[in-house]
């Protein structure tokens, strides 16, 4: 029986070497990041209470259509933003949606920033419209925290990508 069992092992290791030596390659399709897009994003500005909320309203609803989860809510600077996990096809369509929902008014700019790792901060089983009161800013642009304008930074650690 030990004698089975050191084989079987053997065998398992072997093939684990050749995996590995593989690389990349043998992983590619598998990964997370190879199938998902993690991105924030801010849409400025937004001085129309009525148009805003329908916009964060048409976001959402086609985020859940599109079974993407993340969050959008009002920011302090008359914008909106929010975080959105997608498959990556879901996440360019959604960005193209962005995009086309405000074409129609130019004064709007949309800013993306895709992460690395396709995690986002705060996780919902599906698109929330969150309070504008949570704080949900960042370190760096889109949505960077007022805080970090005028000072390096403050000791305050955000996990940020």
């Amino acid at each position: 029986m030990m004698m089975m069992l050191s084989c079987h092992f053997a065998i398992w290791c072997i093939l684990m070497k050749s995996m590995v030596a593989a690389g990349d390659d043998f992983l590619k399709g598998w990964r997370t990041k190879d199938r998902f897009v993690g991105f924030r994003f801010e849409i400025s500005p937004f001085p129309d209470l009525i148009l805003e909320k329908d916009v964060k309203v048409a976001i959402r609803d086609f985020a859940d259509e599109h079974y993407c989860f993340g969050w959008i809510q009002n920011s302090p600077r008359k914008s909106i933003v929010g975080e959105a996990r997608c498959t990556k096809e879901s996440a360019n369509t959604l960005k193209k949606f962005m995009s086309e929902i405000l074409n129609e008014d130019q004064n709007h700019t949309i800013s993306i920033r895709e992460y690395r790792d396709t995690l986002i901060r705060l996780h919902f089983t599906h698109f929330k419209i969150l309070s504008p009161r949570r704080n949900t800013c960042f370190r760096e642009e889109p949505h960077k925290c007022a805080h970090f304008y005028n000072e390096g930074s403050d000791g305050i650690q955000f996990r940020d990508r």
